[in-house]
């Protein structure tokens, strides 16, 4: 089935095609985004502006093309601050919906922020923390500890509103305005007694300006993976960044690669709020999602389409995991190997991803192949642990070789994760040959002494693959602090 979603924001109109299997599950496969700016002077007049209003009607009619062209099954349209707080706005949605054939849904602030961060949180593993949603016209914060939302904010801190309040027409800033500007952030952002107590507590931030604080920290450093969702930043990069961008000129933002036309002029404003925000409260570092509300809309919509269409969040977010009623033979052989200490937690955590969500849906496809596919994907993991993650898949596959991925990626592997890479292909390797044939594999302790005890079947297993797998197992015996018997 595909589905459309359509966001229209205080700066950009966005319009994302996803694929959504049978599962609920989905993947976005095309996306359009332009600068509609259709908040343009909302808050010099209370109105949106007729010249605002025709550039977004005009790319309204493009994305209906599109729409249609896809033939998607269902169409999600939904307007966030800037509609929801115009003095026109039924006159303009009237108008969406007779030119361009679209029926918006204008979210309240606790439908934006419940959606953005019920996208985020399903693609991250973080279980406690302040997600925020930074946006053109507004900031919606979600302050959540597992399995609670605590407290749901949104406040006029987007980056464009900002710009248009304190920066000159230009889009640079006098002393005086900057100075106001960051004086207002700090008055609406929340108190740090807000927060849970819990000291484990992350930042999760969502929207054009965090991607583009991420994109330009990793052209500093030069970073090695083309890839920005979980991409972590520490609060002083987030600091530096903003320094640098604050003396750039808005001819040179628009120049840079990692910023572009598009975040240029609210660039400045917004990354002031993200480093602000960290100041404030005291978080070290920023975990950036590039899921968020449109994710959000999208799983809100499938879990319930009733209760999407009436706003109520309550009954459609948060959603616990379904509970599985069987685990596998491979799930079983991984806890067993955590709990006899033969796994570290964080191993466990890369073998787990690999079994529950990369290898049921991993295509047919040569090793190198593999490699990339599974390192492109989003992923809960961080960024090193993924590109683990993918030398252990590829390898359990057949690249033998993986020396050069040191080299490649050096930033991010050194001789632990190596053999961590070593360690978690071989029981990749096993769990593939337990799922093609009727291989036994159990954990006993025998005198104190973990044992894995490997047994065969009726089924003829090649014995070239057996010997590659004893092989790598028996030199792993140290590493797994535990003997082989077959």
């Amino acid at each position: 089935m595909k589905i459309s979603v359509i966001d229209l924001g205080y700066n950009s109109l966005k319009l994302v095609n996803y694929d959504v299997r049978r599962d609920k599950s989905f993947v976005a496969y095309g996306q359009q985004s332009v600068l509609a700016k259709v908040g343009e002077g909302l808050d010099q007049t209370g109105f949106l502006g007729d010249k605002p209003i025709r550039r977004t009607i005009k790319t309204l009619k493009q994305f209906r093309a599109i729409v249609d062209l896809e033939q998607s099954n269902h169409v999600l349209p939904v307007a966030t601050s800037a509609v929801r707080e115009a003095g026109n706005r039924e006159d303009f949605l009237k108008q969406a919906y007779h030119e361009a054939g679209f029926k918006f849904k204008v979210l309240s602030e606790k439908e934006e922020a419940v959606y953005a961060f019920e996208g985020a949180k399903s693609a991250t593993s973080v279980h406690a923390g302040l997600f925020f949603d930074l946006g053109g016209g507004s900031l919606e914060i979600v302050i959540y500890s597992e399995p609670t939302i605590r407290k749901i904010l949104s406040v006029p801190l987007g980056g464009l509103r900002l710009t248009d309040l304190y920066a000159k027409p230009d889009g640079s800033y006098t002393k005086k305005n900057y100075a106001r500007m960051g004086k207002r952030i700090l008055e609406l952002l929340p108190e740090k007694k807000h927060l849970p107590t819990s000291k484990n507590l992350d930042l999760v931030g969502v929207g054009g300006s965090v991607r583009a604080l991420a994109r330009y920290d990793q052209m500093r450093r030069e970073y090695p993976l083309n890839k920005l969702h979980n991409y972590s930043m520490k609060k002083n990069a987030v600091e530096s960044v903003h320094r640098a961008l604050r003396r750039m000129s808005t001819r040179t933002l628009k120049k840079s690669p990692a910023i572009g036309q598009e975040r240029s002029q609210s660039i400045i404003a917004g990354s002031l709020v993200v480093h602000l925000l960290m100041e404030k409260i005291g978080f070290r570092k920023l975990i950036v999602s590039t899921h968020g509300l449109r994710d959000g809309v999208l799983s809100a919509f499938l879990e319930s389409p009733g209760a999407y269409r009436q706003g109520l969040v309550d009954r459609v977010l948060i959603r616990e995991e379904s509970t599985r009623t069987k685990v596998s033979a491979q799930e079983r052989l991984a806890k067993s190997l955590l709990s006899h200490r033969n796994l570290t937690n964080r191993e466990y955590a890369i073998l787990s991803e690999a079994l529950d969500h990369v290898l049921p849906d991993l295509p047919v496809y040569n090793p190198e192949t593999l490699f990339y596919i599974v390192l492109e994907a989003d992923s809960i993991l961080p960024h090193q642990d993924q590109l683990i993650l993918a030398l252990s898949v590829a390898r359990a596959n057949g690249m033998r070789r993986t020396d050069w991925a040191e080299t490649s990626y050096k930033r991010l592997l050194d001789k632990k994760s190596m053999e961590m890479v070593k360690k978690i292909s071989v029981l990749i390797q096993l769990a593939q040959l337990q799922q093609k044939t009727d291989i036994h594999l159990s954990m006993r302790s025998e005198r104190g002494i973990p044992r894995l005890h490997i047994t065969q079947g009726k089924q003829h297993i090649p014995k070239v693959l057996m010997k590659d797998i004893l092989r790598d197992l028996e030199d792993l015996e140290g590493a797994f602090n535990l003997q082989l018997a077959i």
